[in-house]
């Protein structure tokens, strides 16, 4: 299952409910993983009941590239994991998720791709909202007296449209408001514009406070004491002015508010804290300076921007002005697959034109790395930086060669042109070989393309969804059509589609065929809410709130 919501909708903490509710049985063995590769490294095909949670699948604040690509290849172990009895739960932000499901593509897990295991935690009624605010308000910290002044003002806060569990529990938190004028519309304000007043909060704290939330946050996973960066500790105690010593003795007075301590690791209580901090520290350029200095190149890979280029939600911004350290970092980003494939697809879509320029002309080792494929070549970081290179002028012409077989074989082994729209890639090709490519494809793929798609049909995985098979061949034939083509190319084109249509027929049947006869192998648990108009009528109608006890 993949709970869904919003910063603050309350997702992790209904995971770790539903955990705890799976620990209660004594078949289960509950695993709290942070990350695709912790469940290869724990399934026990030997065990079968393993209950396994991933917080934050797909990364905690913004997509992580190389959690999709781990992904992409731990779902068929996930999926022979489900039919020896193990169970999953999967949590990520809606945004990031519809980020990692447009890069999965076919290679998503059946059961997220067509929704049947996805829940959405925001979709509450107005019910359900007021019942975890009264529970939040009555179970908190806050005194009697100020639990009576809000009374008359929590039905209008359940009442706001994009409530959010998470906010309605710092409700129930004095740390977070100390500041907050326990009135109607003060209220509702801090329930629709969460992160301005835990800005403010976070401002209010003192500095030694603000140096342990800095200390965490430039540690992307959590700061452990005894396994931390260095550098990027010693430049925070230099750019707060206080020592490290005296910046951790400040974790436990944050505990339970703004930290939470996670096995030997200390994180945020939060993720919408850690968003907090990236608004605060962008209106602070000389910290970003500090934290360019001393954050993991993780960090700067995977959460940083240039100024200059696209836009990316919730990415710290490095001003031009430190161009030069930030390709000082780049230069050590350390050479094996996960880092690289970071480096290629910051390079990718996160630099901008002058520090790729410079990074290239200073250190042009960094192109000849190796990392990860894509299944569409189109979506590769390493041809996209070397089609940026290109543009430039500063690919080296092995590396072009390189690319432009990378790219032939695409087209020709495994029918894929996603790159054909995508003009700089497409200038990685020679144009002689282009017209090449252009006519073999003319020439040879169309007139065998039916044999192409018995063979596709043939080794077709059968748990997953039957077009998905046919994604990278239809997309050749519908880039090959805008080009342009003769008549008896037309009408080959024709003769695919139809042929394709009948082959997913096909796998449909036989997909029916062996779930019929595997019928109740398959044990996903779905959560049921029983609808509203089947519930059964109330025999007493009372018009007594479910705040009315909320001080008492």
């Amino acid at each position: 299952m993949l709970l869904l919501g919003n910063p603050s909708s309350g997702k992790s903490a209904i995971g770790a409910i539903v955990s705890t509710i799976a620990s209660e049985n004594p078949d289960n063995t509950v695993l709290a993983l942070t990350s695709p590769r912790d469940f290869e490294a724990g399934w026990n095909p030997n065990d079968p009941g393993r209950f396994f949670w991933i917080d934050d699948a797909f990364g905690p604040n913004v997509l992580r590239d190389d959690y999709v690509q781990d992904w992409a290849s731990a779902f068929s172990k996930l999926r022979a994991a489900i039919k020896y009895g193990n169970r999953f739960l999967l949590t990520s932000r809606k945004h990031i998720y519809e980020a990692a499901r447009r890069r999965l593509g076919q290679r998503n897990l059946a059961q997220f791709a067509d929704g049947s295991a996805v829940v959405d935690v925001g979709d509450l009624t107005f019910e359900e909202k007021a019942q975890i605010l009264y529970n939040h308000i009555n179970f908190g910290e806050q005194s009697q007296s100020w639990r009576s002044s809000v009374k008359p003002h929590l039905a209008a806060v359940a009442a706001v449209p994009d409530f959010l569990p998470g906010i309605a529990e710092r409700l129930g938190n004095p740390d977070f408001t100390k500041n907050l004028t326990p009135r109607e519309s003060s209220l509702v304000h801090f329930m629709k514009e969460p992160r301005e007043h835990l800005i403010d909060t976070v401002n209010a704290l003192d500095d030694r406070l603000q140096a342990a939330l800095i200390l965490v946050y430039v540690h992307q996973t959590g700061f452990d004491p005894n396994d931390h960066d260095p550098s990027a500790a010693q430049s925070v105690a230099e750019l707060t002015g206080h020592t490290l010593a005296k910046i951790q003795d400040c974790f436990a007075e944050l505990a339970g508010s703004f930290l939470k301590l996670s096995g030997s690791k200390w994180t945020f209580a939060h993720p919408t804290i850690s968003d907090a901090l990236t608004e605060i520290l962008r209106q602070k350029p000389h910290m970003m300076a500090a934290l360019l200095r001393g954050a993991t190149i993780d960090t700067i890979l995977s959460s940083f921007i240039c100024e200059g280029a696209p836009h990316v939600r919730d990415a710290l911004v490095i001003p031009t002005t430190l161009d030069d350290a930030l390709v000082s970092r780049l230069r050590h980003t350390p050479d094996e697959w996960h880092g690289n494939w970071l480096l290629f697809h910051f390079l990718s879509y996160r630099a901008s034109e002058a520090v790729l320029a410079k990074t290239i002309r200073q250190f042009p080792e960094l192109l000849s790395r190796s990392c990860w494929q894509t299944e569409l070549v189109g979506n590769d970081p390493r041809i996209t930086t070397y089609a940026r290179v290109h543009r430039l002028g500063l690919l080296p012409d092995n590396l072009r060669v390189e690319a432009a077989d990378r790219l032939e074989s695409a087209a020709l082994n495994s029918l894929d042109l996603s790159f054909f729209a995508e003009e700089d890639i497409l200038a990685l090709i020679p144009s002689l070989r282009l017209v090449g490519l252009g006519l073999e494809i003319r020439a040879t793929i169309l007139p065998s393309i039916n044999d192409r798609i018995d063979e596709i049909t043939a080794n077709a995985d059968l748990d997953e969804e039957p077009d998905s098979h046919f994604e990278k061949l239809l997309g050749m034939l519908e880039r090959v059509e805008m080009i342009g083509v003769d008549a008896d190319a037309s009408d080959l084109i024709d003769d695919a589609r139809m042929e394709v249509k009948r082959s997913i027929d096909a796998l449909e049947d036989r997909k029916r065929e062996r779930d019929e006869q595997e019928e109740g192998d398959a044990d996903w648990t779905h959560i049921i809410t029983q609808k509203k108009e089947e519930s059964p009528p109330s025999v007493v109608t009372t018009n007594r709130s479910v705040f009315d006890d909320v001080d008492k």
